[in-house]
């Protein structure tokens, strides 16, 4: 089926041919690059086409806003709103519109951009990674003074990145257990990375699966925003709220010292604090775990965002101010330099040696900024 005015890919057309039939009998292609082979799992999400601007978008089914406890379309709707999609520092995913689903009044489908995982193009410059984290934690002071709230509940749907600019409205928190600030709900917009566009589902492969997607850009040439996506569970507070209160939900990242113990699982708790361990986590797996080396400076932090007590876990303007002070006591020949991913042998290092060091020659030249969004502070 298509919804109006978006356009299903081929394979989910009427009348689309399986592969089955169009290729001859004996044929070896290989299954992954067959697209009725390709499966996206049980998610209620489905890749379109925007037919009044060939626009690619993804349509995601969601409850009702009357649902009574799913708030997951009051809250995308909520945060891009006219006032608060003004905001460069709003880092949730947009909604471009609401469909409602024929002879469905329980469900509605929300169009969104389509994005990327944040980590599938190469991150190939620690000044990249920087951008990254900097982008998902960095605070915008809104002016209002009055909610106590707005000091650290930025762990929000804003993702980490314009989260205080909410504090004059309502603030938003993520229901800490949900892991909405793990790796899996954080995407990127690769669209200028990836002019040519890219398969919905093979992210690696083109449009058409005939072969990879052409990267004509790195982060550095084209830095790309990145999106909190994914609010089903989320919890929205009033701002007068100053002692914020959520049950918690033991999902995703299932390694949460709170979640331990399991008389107190479902205790209501302030989620906050999980939503710091969380992003801590995040930059465990994503720098420590993931970099062979050079993030060592970054120990710090990350260790106390995941101390075991919660209640010595830093605020999130705190993060703010130790990861600006970690970034400004770097030099610009630290940032530049090239990342050797824990995946890495050494022959593929050396393999993008020397491609690296003529972007890198051709950056400070240019004065491209090592570190994008710091740099536009």
């Amino acid at each position: 089926m298509a919804f109006e005015p978006q356009e299903l890919r081929p394979r989910f057309q009427p009348d689309w041919v399986p592969s089955w039939v169009t290729n001859p009998p004996g044929d070896i292609t290989e299954l992954r690059y067959r697209e009725d082979h390709i499966r996206r799992g049980r998610s209620p999400v489905m890749d379109a086409v925007r037919l009044m601007d060939n626009k690619p978008v993804m349509l995601k089914k969601v409850y009702q806003a009357n649902n009574g406890f799913d708030q997951e379309l009051v809250i995308s709707k909520y945060v891009s709103s006219t006032e608060l999609s003004k905001h460069a520092d709003n880092n949730c995913v947009p909604v471009y519109e609401v469909l409602n689903v024929p002879e469905d009044t329980k469900f509605v489908v929300i169009v969104m951009p389509l994005l990327h995982p944040f980590d599938t193009t190469r991150f190939d410059t620690i000044g990249k990674c920087f951008d990254f984290f900097y982008q998902t934690f960095k605070v915008y002071h809104a002016w209002s003074p009055t909610s106590v709230v707005c000091s650290f509940f930025i762990i929000v749907i804003l993702l980490i990145g314009g989260v205080t600019f909410d504090c004059y409205y309502e603030v938003l928190a993520l229901n800490a257990p949900f892991s909405d600030c793990t790796q899996n709900n954080v995407m990127m917009d690769p669209s200028e990375i990836y002019p040519d566009g890219f398969h919905p589902v093979k992210y690696n492969m083109n449009c058409d699966l005939t072969g990879p997607a052409f990267q004509k850009y790195t982060r550095t040439q084209r830095p790309p925003k990145y999106y909190w996506i994914d609010f089903g569970l989320s919890v929205q507070f009033d701002r007068s709220d100053e002692f914020p209160r959520a049950i918690s939900i033991r999902e995703g990242d299932k390694s949460v010292p709170e979640f331990q113990d399991m008389a107190r699982l479902h205790a209501a708790r302030d989620p906050f604090p999980t939503d710091i361990y969380y992003l801590g986590n995040l930059g465990h797996s994503g720098l420590l775990d993931g970099f062979k080396y050079g993030f060592a400076f970054m120990k710090p932090l990350v260790d106390a965002m995941v101390q075991e007590d919660m209640t010595k876990r830093p605020k999130i303007d705190q993060c703010v101010v130790h990861l600006e002070e970690i970034i400004r006591s770097q030099s610009s020949w630290t940032l530049r330099a090239q990342i050797w991913h824990s995946t890495d042998n050494p022959f593929g290092f050396l393999n993008r040696f020397l491609p690296h060091w003529a972007r890198r020659i051709i950056y400070i030249i240019t004065r491209t900024p090592a570190v994008p969004s710091w740099s536009s502070r």
